[in-house]
């Protein structure tokens, strides 16, 4: 019951926070590569803060049950955030994003976390090769294969991102959705939240959806993980009643379709990982995880080979007209 209480509350001001913020990493990534910045920039600075806080976590909690650092496994990492990429291509989605997508009203993200729940259940299967570089704790994390503590990397790193955030410009609020310094330090501090949540409620890991399908799958299920997915929907739904956001819509069949195999496509991967845009790309950041580095180099790449190869396809269909019927 501990885990639950402590585990829905997360979830709750995540959904909240993502949804506010539009923070969907499937378009963060998108829009890094077609240089339009807005939601890489609230992400960046989302993981500097929570860098910082983690930081400080780890020096003055009590708590002994949290992870330090996730081990580096490259050939997972990479090949599953290549996975994890695609997917959210072809789903136009990541996985943090089907949960508060469901709860500002897309029926169609239920099929999507129908298929990331499958995803995950068949790469459960899958012996993935390849070494462990660093093992799980401190020496994974960028700081410890430095050398140094982790305030030495965590604090000059976040004074420069948000040194070189702050020259590009301040974007304000639009419309429903709020700008970047405010949606990127709401990240950082529900990220924090979602952390020292785990800490009392006496989980091992931060905000994540990656483990409680194959927890439960095993008979062990995650309670503080399983309350925190279940609580994005929620929190999303407050978030989108609140800021007139909420719009109950289907979607078309091709949709659907799109949305099952791409839901497929990042529950394996991610599985496959050892994290998703949550797991690695916030919690396993803010750790200084040098595995979340590279799974995130490896969701942008894959994010960046699935969309060239729909544009590819896309032209030609775009360009075919059908012939004029003889006269």
């Amino acid at each position: 019951m501990r885990l639950v209480v402590a585990g829905a509350p997360a979830g709750l001001v995540f959904g909240y926070v993502l949804m506010r913020s539009n923070l969907c990493f499937h378009s963060a990534m998108r829009g890094l590569l077609s240089g339009r910045f807005s939601l890489a920039k609230a992400w960046a600075l989302g993981i500097s803060i929570a860098a910082v806080g983690l930081t400080i976590i780890y020096s003055v909690s009590p708590w002994d049950n949290l992870n330090q650092g996730l081990p580096l496994r490259p050939v997972g990492n990479l090949g599953g955030g290549l996975l994890f990429g695609i997917g959210m291509v072809v789903a136009a989605s990541c996985a943090s994003g089907l949960f508060y997508k469901l709860g500002s009203g897309m029926l169609g993200a239920a099929v999507g976390i129908a298929g990331w729940t499958a995803g995950q259940l068949m790469a459960e299967r899958i012996q993935v090769p390849g070494p462990t570089l660093l093992p799980a704790g401190e020496a994974a994390t960028l700081s410890g294969w430095l050398g140094v503590p982790r305030a030495a990397v965590t604090l000059p790193l976040a004074a420069v991102v948000i040194f070189l955030l702050m020259r590009s410009g301040k974007q304000e609020s639009e419309g429903r959705q709020w700008g970047w310094p405010l949606a990127g330090t709401a990240l950082g501090i529900a990220t924090i939240i979602g952390w020292v949540l785990a800490g009392v409620g006496g989980a091992s890991f931060g905000p994540s959806t990656i483990g409680a399908v194959t927890a439960a799958s095993a008979g062990r299920p995650n309670w503080w993980l399983t309350a925190f997915l279940i609580a994005l929907v929620p929190g999303a739904t407050i978030a989108a009643r609140t800021s007139g956001g909420w719009w109950v819509r289907s979607e078309t069949g091709a949709r659907y379709v799109q949305l099952a195999l791409g839901g497929v496509l990042i529950g394996a991967g991610g599985l496959i990982a050892g994290g998703c845009n949550l797991g690695h790309g916030v919690s396993g950041a803010a750790q200084l995880s040098i595995s979340s580095f590279v799974a995130v180099a490896g969701m942008i790449g894959g994010v960046a080979l699935a969309a060239a190869v729909r544009e590819r396809i896309a032209d030609p269909l775009r360009d075919w007209r059908p012939s004029a019927p003889p006269a």
